[in-house]
């Protein structure tokens, strides 16, 4: 498993190239302005959410921002440190703010695909994950991931590419669309009051939902299968034709980051680990 994740997971900041060999675009902008800008979300627990109690920026996109800020400065050989100006993306512009310039990359839940929209380009993967199906507990007996699903209610986010899975895979279901920026926490609300049977999405970002709404308790929901239904891989975007950039970026990505990142961030027995650790099972036999 160790050598697994060395080979497809995680991120580390000591190796990126040498600042003769990166002059770029992007880079030149950091060093005129000393500022990284970097797309976020607000509502993608782990990778990038507000704070409950606080607010403030959380996540293990904030953690790698810094990350790259710290080394960036030192690359760079600035006598300032390189801040980090966090932009709030979505779902709907997290393309086009790396595509216009508004952001020098977005970091989220962005699933590596062949065919990226004009405009942008994919980081290396680094991060292993998959569909799941979040149920209230005492309904799970009644959700058969591995049957038709006729009739079974099934919430999804529109646009995305589980919103196309299960629409294929379940075609006997009903499917209902959650949209906006709350429609995460709408539609797992809706699945706790029996509202709907299921909502399909990402097995972190489920569980980021379910932990960061305090009034649920882990005896009331159930994330099945214990794999993921898919096997899907996130990169970071950015913009396209800048090659140094990329390459910074994709130089990040070696080594056991990911999972430390998350251990440090939210503890070794995380729901977040676990379920990476399921991902990686299935997805890299």
């Amino acid at each position: 498993m160790r050598n697994i994740i060395r080979v497809l997971l995680t991120l580390t900041l000591c190796s990126l190239f040498p600042l003769n060999a990166i002059a770029g675009t992007v880079l030149e902008d950091i060093r005129r302005t000393g500022i990284l800008k970097a797309g976020v979300r607000q509502d993608a627990a782990p990778l990038g959410y507000l704070s409950p109690e606080t607010g403030e920026w959380e996540g293990y996109c904030i953690q790698l921002m810094e990350l790259l800020a710290s080394r960036l400065t030192q690359q760079l050989q600035l006598n300032q440190p390189v801040q980090v100006q966090l932009v709030q993306s979505t779902l709907d512009n997290r393309e086009s703010i790396v595509a216009d310039g508004s952001v020098h990359l977005e970091c989220g839940p962005n699933t590596v695909t062949r065919t990226p929209p004009p405009g942008i380009v994919y980081s290396d993967r680094f991060i292993a994950t998959g569909n799941h199906l979040l149920v209230a507990a005492d309904n799970q007996t009644l959700i058969n991931p591995d049957g038709a699903m006729e009739n079974i209610i099934i919430g999804v986010l529109p646009n995305t590419l589980t919103q196309g899975f299960i629409s294929s895979r379940y075609s006997l279901a009903q499917i209902v669309q959650y949209h906006g920026t709350s429609g995460r926490a709408d539609a797992v609300r809706d699945v706790l009051n029996r509202e709907i049977n299921a909502f399909a999405s990402d097995g972190l970002l489920l569980i980021g939902e379910v932990l960061r709404q305090p009034d649920i308790n882990p005896q009331d929901y159930a994330i099945i299968p214990q794999e993921p239904l898919t096997c899907e891989f996130y990169g970071m975007i950015v913009p396209e034709g800048d090659i140094a950039w990329l390459n910074t970026i994709n130089s990040l990505i070696l080594v056991e980051e990911t999972l430390e990142i998350l251990q440090s961030l939210y503890g070794r027995d995380s729901a977040y680990v676990a379920t990476t650790q399921a991902a990686l099972q299935k997805c890299t036999r």
